[in-house]
């Protein structure tokens, strides 16, 4: 039996990604709260990243780990990790970011060289400074090497 999740909670969560630019860090609690229940279970936590996915929406870490209200999880569009390669080459200061960026997809969320989740909102903030290439023009996605 599938776990209903409100769909106001998800449009919520759409809302708050949107208004800060693509990235948003949310707390377990926030979701408790938005569906108004007393816990938050597992499974309504695996619903919610099975909503966002279906809305175009990545999570980090892509897997619900603890339910716990005190844990954040970043929601994120996916254009974000569509970048020029060659403004961020000009820039030294967003070698960081794109690498943070990168071992977020190259690395489950409990390795030692995974980033913590507000270190890849802000990279992904500094990656969205950057203009995507104009469509049509030739531009790489970021992937796990």
């Amino acid at each position: 039996m599938t776990v209903h999740v409100c769909p106001s909670t998800i449009d919520e969560i759409v809302r708050r990604v949107d208004a800060r630019h693509g990235v948003y860090r949310i707390k377990n609690a926030a979701v408790k709260s938005l569906e108004k229940k007393h816990r938050l279970r597992m499974e309504r936590l695996r619903r919610v990243y099975k909503l966002l996915d279906e809305r175009g929406l990545g999570c980090y870490p892509e897997n619900p780990l603890w339910p716990d209200e005190w844990f954040h999880f970043v929601v994120y569009r996916r254009e974000l990790l569509a970048v020029d390669l060659a403004k961020i080459a000009e820039d030294p200061e967003l070698a960081a970011p794109l690498e943070r960026a990168l071992s977020a997809l190259r690395h489950p969320y409990t390795h030692p060289k995974a980033p913590t989740t507000a270190q890849l909102c802000d990279a992904l903030r500094k990656l969205n400074t950057v203009k995507a290439v104009p469509p049509g023009l030739t531009h790489r996605h970021l992937s796990a090497a």
